[in-house]
């Protein structure tokens, strides 16, 4: 049986359930008697609704919880996903709530979370949110960050990447600016010129080809398909080529992850420079963009994050991040992108490493100790039966 007292002496209420007092200064004195009617109401009938309509008016992440299908720990204060262990940060629980009271879709947020429960480092999953908030990031509907990477061009004077170029950017611009399907438009090139262009499809279907000395070539959002699948199998395709300003050794392609062994990187915050992959925010990449680099879009997954410097919150440094396109780069600035369209071709590479995390949890070969940490990151403290209920949970999500 649950107890319930309380008194309430002007704008103040005082409630004590089950022997723990809460105390409660209002602003006025209607706020004081709706919160006294809760207590009251509360003490004649102490169901688990009732007492939760005080905890809420006490507190407010326990009403931001409630009311946005969150789980709460009244004794702690903290917030989590429904089924889950992890605690959200509270600038998280804030979005959360503005989202549920504007009814914003919130795929985007909690996919964002179920990713970054996966980081095994408790001051990344504590302060990303905080930085991606303060600069130009957005999140895709699976949760991943758009961020961005300055690189230098691969140069091979006998390979000829144009056409793998053209294509990839004029399938960027359909999406983004037009905002229409890629396979309503087809490439062509000119017979005499050899120029690329491309043309709605429909109007593509009216032309005599050889009377207007143009060859349809395919439509836009197949050849992009093909090319960069090609890619993947290994197929001698001519596409675009990329390596890193500092070691100038990676090999970057497009549609492909980059990744380093999250144990050769620094989780320190402290140290701006140091071991990982850096990506960052416009202003990050602006700053190492020149004539002769390319900036590329990109998307990595929260679990991927190894730091965020303290010193320099444009940049941060990962394990992982999977370039997807090129991005014009006018006057300085960079022509932000801020929709996803590939990242259908990064769940699948998520989805291939999430399977291999489960099968190693149930067979027992992976244990909290075994969970790979950067240098200077603490240790994964949170049993593995939190972590395969939140893989579970997030391959339930993407397959």
């Amino acid at each position: 049986m649950k107890n319930i007292q309380a008194v309430k002496i002007g704008n103040v209420v005082n409630v004590s359930i089950n022997g723990k007092l809460h105390k409660k200064n209002c602003g006025t004195p209607i706020e004081a008697d709706e919160l006294f009617r809760l207590v009251l109401k509360a003490k004649e009938n102490p169901t688990d609704d009732n007492i939760n309509d005080i905890r809420a008016y006490l507190n407010e992440k326990t009403r931001v919880a409630i009311m946005a299908g969150l789980e709460n720990n009244p004794e702690t204060g903290e917030v989590f996903l429904a089924g889950f262990n992890t605690p959200i940060p509270e600038t998280l629980v804030e979005v959360i709530k503005e989202y549920h009271e504007n009814d914003y879709p919130m795929d985007a947020v909690i996919n964002f979370w179920k990713l970054l429960m996966l980081n095994p480092d408790t001051e990344v999953r504590n302060s990303l949110f905080d930085f991606i908030k303060t600069h130009d990031f957005t999140l895709t509907d699976a949760g991943y960050m758009v961020v961005y990477k300055s690189v230098y061009p691969v140069k091979n004077e006998n390979v000829d990447t144009s056409f793998a170029e053209f294509v990839n950017k004029q399938y960027l611009m359909v999406k983004k600016d037009w905002k229409c399907g890629a396979n309503k438009y087809v490439v062509y090139a000119d017979v005499n010129t050899k120029e690329l262009a491309i043309t709605k499809k429909k109007t593509a279907n009216k032309w005599d080809e050889k009377e207007k000395g143009v060859e349809i070539l395919g439509k836009l959002g197949e050849l992009h398909d093909a090319i960069f699948n090609a890619q993947k199998e290994n197929e001698n395709v001519a596409v675009p080529e990329f390596t890193d300003m500092h070691t100038k050794k990676m090999h970057i392609v497009l549609g492909e992850p980059v990744r380093q062994a999250r144990k050769e990187c620094d989780a320190d915050p402290r140290q701006d420079c140091s071991n990982g992959l850096h990506v960052g925010a416009t202003k990050y990449v602006e700053n190492f963009g020149n004539s002769n680099t390319t900036i590329l879009v990109c998307y990595v997954n929260p679990a991927h994050v190894v730091a965020v410097p303290n010193y320099d919150h444009s940049k941060m440094r990962v394990c992982e991040y999977f370039p997807f396109a090129i991005t014009n780069y006018e006057d300085d600035k960079i022509d932000i992108v801020e929709q996803a369209y590939f990242e259908s071709d990064y769940c699948e590479y998520e989805i291939e490493e999430l399977e291999k995390q489960v099968a190693s949890i149930q067979a027992k070969e992976l244990t909290v100790e075994k969970v790979e940490k950067a240098m200077n990151a603490e240790p994964e403290t949170r049993p593995m039966s939190e972590l395969l209920k939140i893989i579970e949970s997030r391959l339930i999500d993407v397959v």
